[in-house]
């Protein structure tokens, strides 16, 4: 393989090669496309937070070495604002399957967020291809903050999308238990 250290500069036929071998190097792997749901970033918050990538399947993404299992977000940073505070930056958790009872759907919802007992929202700075920092987020914390949001979205679903879904931003976390990691 060529020598990429300036990838900023690759040809398009060059970024084709580049692409093609990063989606063997996952095959080979078998962590999953690249290119899909995240996966890539996924991949590196296991690899900058301690992780091994668990299998595509909708369970966790990561586990650590003692077992503990972690779920991942990522989310581009968005830069200062005018009076150079950071901007708010936002993290999805949509396509949750969706029960026709809410007992159910309840119970589904609290075991897949405390199915791990932390949830890392990365932010990463795309223009120099590096994370910024990662919030982790305790899932007490995750499930204060988002099962409002996943409650309204159970009670007007889409009709062309019925899964429930949400998102939760930083600024959300204003008195909220969490930690971060900066990079």
């Amino acid at each position: 393989m060529r020598d990429y250290s300036s990838i900023e500069t690759a040809s398009r036929a060059e970024m084709k090669e580049i692409l093609f071998y990063v989606l063997k190097w996952f095959k080979k792997k078998t962590l999953g496309n690249p290119f899909n749901y995240n996966r890539a970033f996924e991949w590196l918050q296991a690899e900058i937070l301690g992780f091994e990538l668990e299998k595509v399947g909708g369970g966790s993404d990561g586990k650590d070495k003692d077992g503990v299992t972690a779920e991942f977000k990522a989310s581009a940073w968005k830069g200062l604002g005018a009076k150079g505070q950071e901007l708010t930056n936002s993290f999805t958790y949509n396509g949750t399957s969706r029960y026709e009872d809410w007992n159910e759907q309840e119970d589904y919802c609290l075991k897949k967020i405390f199915r791990d007992p932390f949830h890392f929202w990365s932010i990463i700075n795309y223009e120099e291809g590096k994370f910024v920092k990662t919030f982790k987020v305790p899932a007490e914390t995750v499930c204060n903050l988002l099962m409002p949001k996943w409650t309204n979205s159970w009670k007007n679903p889409s009709k062309k999308d019925p899964r429930i879904g949400g998102s939760v931003s930083t600024k959300d976390l204003a008195g909220e238990n969490f930690e971060i990691i900066n990079h």
